[in-house]
């Protein structure tokens, strides 16, 4: 009995020893999570300012007057100039690059959800020869770099007549956006439980009528989740655009860079950040709210 006693008047000094120990763990742990998120976010800042054309002289010079070529200047306030969002958002074709990958996003997103959602609901409820085969397929797809297909897809679409067209655009970009879609979607039907396919195949229901009236209506929240993600891809989509665009389709993600290399004249930066600022504002308020969804999507129906 005096041993249990000793044992237990023993354990709070144990796990007071063991505070300072998890303190500064915790405090580890919130710096290394300060210093990510301010590595993570300089970049976006940073061009966020300077697309304003913010002078930051007044953190050096303090109340000072510099001359430049003879000119006094005062460096003892901030100063910013918007004038290059509203030129970004009046000028420079920068409102038809937007539409120009809105009309290409959708498309491609609408034929990725066309022949995904039943291509992911019989990789995930019908008992079929070949499903994995399939699967793995679509997962090596998304292994494959887009440098390897873009430039025989350009010579294709060129010979062909769809090289700067909306639905060429559109078959390309669904080299990134298809597999997304099947796995997603995958995922949703996955998590319905057994017990309802059951239920409704006991009724007398087809595997269509299942998935017409049962399946899908139970999933629908996921795939407009995953149609919204599919789009964002499109929109911040790159290297598929330059190549697979000329003037007439030009997305608002190759528009921001139009600037540089297409004139012999200095391209401005300051329009160029600005321009690339509002094309990131949209894909990011998206990403924030649709973010709790996107994990259970890739879980692919796992956790049960």
């Amino acid at each position: 009995m005096k041993s249990q006693d000793e044992g237990k008047a023993a354990s709070p000094k144990q796990a007071t020893g063991r505070h300072p120990e998890r303190r500064g763990n915790r405090l580890l742990l919130y710096t290394a999570f300060i210093l990510a998120t301010l590595y993570s976010l300089y970049p976006i800042v940073a061009v966020a300012l300077d697309g304003m054309d913010l002078n930051l002289a007044a953190l050096f010079a303090g109340n000072q007057l510099v001359y430049i070529a003879g000119v006094p200047f005062h460096q003892g306030a901030w100063t910013f100039n918007p004038i290059a969002y509203v030129d970004a958002l009046t000028f420079n074709a920068f409102p038809a690059r937007v539409t120009n990958s809105l009309i290409i996003g959708g498309i491609a997103v609408s034929t990725a959800l066309v022949v995904g959602i039943p291509v992911s609901y019989a990789l995930a409820r019908v008992d079929i020869k070949g499903k994995s085969v399939v699967s793995f397929v679509l997962l090596a797809l998304r292994t494959v770099s887009p440098f390897a297909v873009v430039v025989p897809l350009y010579i294709f679409f060129n010979q062909i007549g769809l090289w700067d067209t909306y639905p060429g655009v559109a078959l390309a970009e669904l080299l990134l956006v298809l597999t997304v879609v099947v796995w997603m979607v995958k995922g949703f039907f996955a998590d319905i439980p057994k017990q309802i396919y059951e239920a409704a195949s006991m009724s007398g229901a087809s595997e269509g009528q299942i998935f017409r009236r049962v399946a899908l209506p139970m999933v629908i929240q996921g795939i407009v989740i995953t149609a919204i993600f599919g789009f964002i891809l499109v929109w911040n989509e790159y290297l598929i655009s330059v190549i697979m665009t000329g003037p007439f389709t030009k997305p608002v993600s190759v528009g921001v860079w139009s600037g540089l290399g297409a004139t012999n004249k200095t391209p401005d930066f300051v329009e160029l950040e600005a321009a690339g600022t509002l094309a990131f504002i949209p894909a990011a308020i998206v990403m924030l709210a649709i973010r709790k969804y996107l994990a259970k999507g890739f879980s692919l129906g796992a956790a049960k």
